[in-house]
């Protein structure tokens, strides 16, 4: 069957889906037709947010030529992900200098960076994506 997404204020997308296709399997297919990350996919049908491990055959009205919506979430903070890492294992002002100090350190290193590093490491990063396809 084939399923229309489309992206809140944005283009829209055919996948191909079965019965037993898992909204895993849609978000990892529009993953390759868009680019966008599978961790920044959120699925909606009227309203209501899709499960990951739940089969398209488990929602009764997902039917061939359904519209789904997706709505793209925007990914944390590197500041916010480095704090909630630390904070897992520290306490609150322990994971506060760590991060501090960690971003400091990033942002020294990032500035070092000549345009060509840059290049090459985003270069690097899409080659790694292609090979993911």
């Amino acid at each position: 069957m084939k399923l229309t997404i489309k992206i809140l204020k944005g283009d829209e997308y055919v996948v191909e889906a079965t019965e037993e296709s898992t909204i895993m399997d849609i978000k990892q297919d529009l993953e390759r037709k868009s680019m966008i990350p599978v961790e920044h996919q959120k699925l909606l049908l009227v309203g209501k947010t899709l499960s990951d491990e739940k089969t398209v055959a488990s929602y009764g009205n997902i039917k061939d030529g359904t519209k789904l919506t997706l709505v793209v979430k925007k990914p944390d903070p590197l500041r916010e992900v480095i704090f909630r890492q630390f904070k897992k294992y520290l306490q609150e002002e322990q994971s506060q200098r760590l991060t501090n100090e960690f971003m400091n350190d990033f942002d020294s290193k990032v500035q070092q960076l000549s345009l060509d590093d840059l290049e090459k490491i985003a270069s690097d990063i899409l080659a790694k994506k292609g090979q993911n396809v």
